[in-house]
């Protein structure tokens, strides 16, 4: 039951904190917790006091750099990959991914295709594909985005912009920055559910909620 984790988490990160105020990971564990939950000023204030206590730790670096784009701070989050990836060049595989996310929410596509090509596909989930055919339609690769795309659908069948933006919390302007370059990588529209939208109080995209039928 992912609300249940996401408490016991929130819970267990505070804890921790309370514990040892001094200790640069709780706190961005913390600040992970407090993202995943939507409190994105409050994620943000963990993550600073984190890489105050520790501006140097590889894992501080990459944990916030994940979370930069729904934060508002993909430019700076892509410094932060940068940073880490001088301080460790022999960086493991899980870290790529993150650096493939943050990459791509700050506009630097090249890079973004760089990290993902470290990876399998099976380890892509939903946040790789969207960013390895973004990144491709971007650069105008867009045979190799549309393919991509069908690559994605055939793994994750439900797959839209729709549930993929509304179906977590995030900056208006890495929102604004998703729904741009999946339409332009050719991902279909609209959730097949308004049930898909997790955010409270979802917008929705407007080709899609002028006709209620089409969440059905």
């Amino acid at each position: 039951d992912a609300a249940v984790a996401m408490a016991a988490g929130m819970d267990v990160a505070k804890r921790a904190v309370a514990l040892d105020p001094s200790d640069a990971e709780a706190h961005s564990v913390l600040g992970s917790a407090l993202a995943g939950r939507g409190e994105l000023t409050q994620a943000k204030a963990s993550f600073d006091t984190s890489l105050r206590l520790a501006p140097n730790a590889f894992e501080i670096l990459t944990f916030y750099a994940g979370w930069a784009g729904e934060l508002g701070e993909a430019e700076r989050g892509a410094e932060m990959a940068d940073r880490a990836v001088r301080l460790n060049p022999n960086y493991p595989t899980w870290s790529a991914q993150i650096f493939g996310w943050v990459y791509f929410a700050a506009g630097r596509y090249d890079y973004a295709l760089q990290m993902l090509d470290r990876l399998t596909p099976e380890n892509y989930g939903d946040f790789g594909w969207v960013a390895r055919a973004g990144s491709l339609a971007s650069l105008r690769r867009t045979t190799e985005a549309k393919a991509t795309v069908r690559q994605a659908l055939e793994r994750i069948p439900g797959l839209t912009i729709e549930n993929f933006v509304y179906g977590q919390n995030m900056s208006d302007k890495f929102r604004h920055h998703l729904i741009e370059s999946m339409r332009l990588a050719g991902f279909p529209s609209c959730a097949k559910s308004s049930g898909d939208l997790r955010v409270a109080e979802p917008v929705g995209l407007p080709d899609c909620t002028t006709d209620p039928a089409k969440h059905e």
